[in-house]
């Protein structure tokens, strides 16, 4: 049994450090996004130019699931990990309940390009085609013996990946759900998320994506959110810590002073954990 359970895209990251000067060079914008065939780039051109400093399993779902485990919370990630070196190494490295993980396809390279000193991030993704295999072989008994199912975005055909997730949530019964669409779900689809906003319990968001869901400021678009179903908005704030809204009261979290930070990537599916 395990207390959290949770969805979403898996890949093993690879981190490089350059400057805007690069990103420029092959059409990205700090902060960006992007599917390696939304820009029409390959691994080889990335690994052409940069070296990697080092890489990590990786992943929404993964990071949090992950994250709760050192936290000793019994958690199960399922999705799917490629039948390849990568995938022998995510699997090898990840800290989470393994069971419920498919072997199939080719494990995604998630370049996490560094700038600034590890203060901005630039994320290129490839896909897995098999992604959602998971889907047929699900164990909803286990599932519905979950205190919580925490959901994150799939990107291989963002529509019919968010229609399975639907399809998945009509069969999940009793566990709280959290929701997790992050920029990748909020940039192609802010339309289409919204049934599943209207399933969730808490919804998480970084204050730059609670503005591209609802055009409005951290206070003003949580109280917005919870209009749609949430009964937990949580925005984080960076440095300011982060703003937690219900339909009771709405404040800000305490903040811990950070002075030597190296890289932010996973920082908000970390404090996802600590706060599921």
């Amino acid at each position: 049994m395990a207390d959290i359970v949770g969805i979403g895209s898996a890949y093993t990251d690879y981190f490089f450090e350059t400057n805007n000067d690069f990103l420029k060079s092959i059409n990205l914008n700090p902060e960006d996004d992007f599917l390696f065939s939304e820009k029409k780039i390959t691994r080889e051109e990335i690994l052409k130019h940069l070296k990697p400093t080092t890489k990590s399993p990786g992943g929404i779902a993964p990071n949090t699931l992950s994250a709760l485990y050192t936290l000793k919370t019994k958690s199960a990630y399922l999705g799917v990990i490629g039948k390849d070196e990568d995938g022998d190494y995510w699997i090898k490295n990840i800290n989470l309940e393994k069971t419920k993980i498919l072997r199939a396809g080719k494990t995604p390279m998630c370049p996490c390009i560094l700038t600034r000193v590890g203060k901005q991030r630039t994320f290129l993704s490839e896909e897995n085609k098999h992604e959602r295999d998971f889907f047929s072989s699900l164990d909803y008994n286990f599932i519905n013996k979950a205190k919580i199912v925490h959901i994150t975005p799939l990107v291989v055909d963002v529509e019919k990946g968010i229609n399975k997730t639907l399809d998945f949530l009509e069969s999940v019964k009793g566990p709280m759900i959290s929701f997790n669409p992050s920029g990748f779900y909020i940039q192609r689809a802010k339309t289409k998320i919204k049934p599943i906003i209207k399933k969730s319990d808490i919804i998480f968001l970084n204050e730059h994506e609670l503005k591209k869901l609802t055009g409005k400021p951290p206070r003003a678009g949580s109280n917005y959110l919870l209009k749609f179903g949430p009964k937990i908005v949580v925005c984080t704030l960076s440095k300011k810590g982060a703003l937690i809204t219900t339909n009771k009261k709405q404040f800000l979290t305490g903040r811990h002073k950070v002075n030597n930070i190296v890289d932010t990537t996973g920082a908000g599916d970390t404090f996802a954990a600590g706060f599921l």
